[in-house]
């Protein structure tokens, strides 16, 4: 097994067919990990002159010279193939040791699990156990199954499959789905693509992330026609228009109810549901009144309609991706991301791209969990949860490694999040 480094050009023709691949792996983010001070380094494997694997490291200097590297969503290589492993293992640890690497962490994209939005188990990687044992036995640590955002890159997904007939598609979806995104319909919220309007959603995005808008411009420079912007709008003439129907419709009911408490004088088996009904509508009334009122000062301010939210995406082969999303929390009744989401798979679907992965969830599925909101606003879309096998740490220097972790605790890949 020999190590060969490579070109941009060599490194990315064969990444973009590996079973194993994503726009991590690739030279434009590794341009785009530049700026921030990352060196990358794009090596191959060869077998009796066949590539056989390849990954691109980033580099980061941590102690007098040394380096902490990360191969983000790799290796590129087959994990299946046990000897193989160990003999790129083997000398992918000499190369990294004299280039004054301390350690090489790895988080390859191996589906471990697959389940519907119920939970139920549609695909088990079933060589688990042994995988794990023998990348333990070649001297990788696995850092664990976490449940949450312990890892630098979400160790679980939820994607949707575009491959499925449309109408077919939104039947499936969670009762709240459709009606948020019906909802965002009624109000007067739309979404449509803009790639230059990156300046115009950053406001709502930077809550959601760590990068400022110079990151997401770079992004756009580095990958190119591959990344997509949406912007989310609130139509604020429809608005006002919906909050009048909200309003008179609800008006309606109460005045019903107060006919029946006119009618009966506050008598009947029902009475008492008729006056917390009342009671309800009531208040329902109040907001609705406000509802009508902020609307229509919206619209005199704003007569053109106004940018509530936006997402950015990139096309990653035949995969769409979800990198960010955000809205004005001003609006966050109108559903205005539901939405969006409705547009992108609407738009896509029967397409080029079979699937559209939605980003990180967590494993955790309780209904306690203070991340389930996140999940049922993925998953509703009768997603599929996806969980990968997670991160591994390869040390290269014992001794180097030994003397960094008892100066830094934190792991010194933990702001690479995107």
């Amino acid at each position: 097994m020999n190590i060969v480094k490579l070109n941009e050009y060599e490194f990315d023709k064969f990444s973009k067919t590996h079973k194993y691949h994503s726009y991590y792996q690739t030279s434009s983010y590794a341009k785009l990990m530049e700026k921030s001070g990352l060196k990358p380094l794009y090596l191959g494997f060869y077998d009796n002159n066949n590539m056989v694997g390849a990954t691109l490291i980033l580099a980061k200097n941590v102690l007098m010279g040394f380096k902490y590297g990360y191969a983000p969503r790799g290796l590129l290589i087959d994990y299946e193939k046990f000897s193989q492993l160990t003999e790129i293992t083997m000398e992918l640890k000499n190369y990294l040791f004299k280039d004054r690497y301390i350690l090489l962490k790895i988080d390859p994209l191996i589906v471990i699990n697959e389940k519907d939005k119920k939970g139920n188990i549609l695909y088990s990687y079933n060589n688990l156990d042994n995988l794990i044992n023998k990348l333990n036995d070649i001297g990788y640590h696995h850092c664990g199954f976490n449940q949450f955002f312990e890892s630098i890159k979400p160790r679980w997904n939820a994607s949707i499959d575009l491959s499925e007939d449309i109408n077919t598609a939104y039947k499936k979806y969670n009762k709240q789905i459709r009606t948020k995104i019906r909802k965002a319909n009624k109000f007067g919220v739309t979404a449509y693509k803009d790639n230059n309007a990156i300046d115009k959603i950053y406001s709502f995005i930077e809550k959601n992330g760590t990068y400022s808008i110079d990151y997401y411009y770079n992004l756009r420079k580095e990958f190119g026609d591959d990344i997509e912007v949406y912007v989310t709008n609130l139509n604020t003439s429809v608005y006002v228009e919906g909050s009048r129907l909200l309003y008179e419709k609800e008006l309606e009911y109460n005045d019903y109810l107060n006919n029946i408490i006119s009618r009966d004088n506050y008598k009947g088996k029902n009475m008492k549901d008729i006056l917390n009904k009342k009671m309800e509508s009531d208040k329902m009334l109040v907001s609705y009144k406000n509802y009508m009122i902020k609307a229509t000062d919206l619209f005199k301010e704003y007569p053109e309609g106004l940018i509530i939210g936006g997402a950015v995406l990139i096309k990653d082969n035949d995969i769409l991706r979800l990198l960010i999303e955000g809205y004005d929390h001003d609006y966050g009744n109108l559903c205005p991301l539901y939405l969006l989401k409705w547009e992108i798979i609407k738009e896509y679907n029967q397409s080029q791209y079979k699937e559209f992965d939605l980003n990180a969830i967590v494993g955790d599925h309780d209904k306690n969990n203070p991340y389930y909101g996140l999940n049922e606003a993925k998953l509703g879309y009768n997603a599929v949860s996806r969980e990968y096998i997670g991160e591994f740490n390869l040390i290269i220097n014992n001794p180097m490694y030994a003397l960094y972790k008892s100066i830094q605790a934190n792991d010194s890949f933990k702001d690479i999040k995107k």
